[in-house]
């Protein structure tokens, strides 16, 4: 019940900021902001396959675990790609009330990634190490040592 309840909520809170948004005149400068997040979502879509796609967060039986591509960067590129394009619109009108919204929305999307890593964890055993190289939303910082320094 509680999964359900973080779907209807993502779906409900995406929703408020995309039709809140001042969308006239054209916000060309939010949606060139907002770009490379679609581009990410896209991608990542793309990649799991466009008929693959469930709202809710639990692996099933047809489940892939996939490492490369969009999910090289982030181990949750649509929800991230969500994220970065409902944050350009912040701006457009800036109203408190919004910037709330979206702040809700992230703790709603790492409920809902942290759920589906429960699962992956238990169905893919090569998933911890997947978990350690790259980041849940956000992308790690890649660090690499000069040469002649540890």
């Amino acid at each position: 019940m509680l999964l359900w309840f973080l779907v209807f909520a993502q779906f409900l809170l995406a929703a408020a900021l995309v039709l809140s948004a001042q969308w006239s005149p054209l916000p060309l400068a939010a949606l060139s902001v907002a770009a490379p997040g679609i581009v990410l979502a896209v991608w990542a879509w793309a990649k799991m396959g466009w008929n693959k796609i469930r709202i809710h967060p639990s692996a099933t039986d047809s489940t892939r675990l996939l490492t490369d591509g969009p999910y090289a960067i982030v181990r949750h590129p649509m929800y991230t790609g969500l994220l970065w394009f409902t944050a350009a619109l912040l701006l457009t009108p800036f109203r408190w009330w919004r910037l709330a919204s979206w702040v809700v929305l992230l703790l709603v999307l790492s409920a809902k990634a942290k759920h589906e890593e429960d699962s992956m964890r238990d169905r893919f055993d090569d998933y911890q190490a997947y978990q350690r190289r790259v980041g849940r939303l956000f992308p790690r910082r890649r660090t690499t040592s000069l040469p002649g320094r540890r």
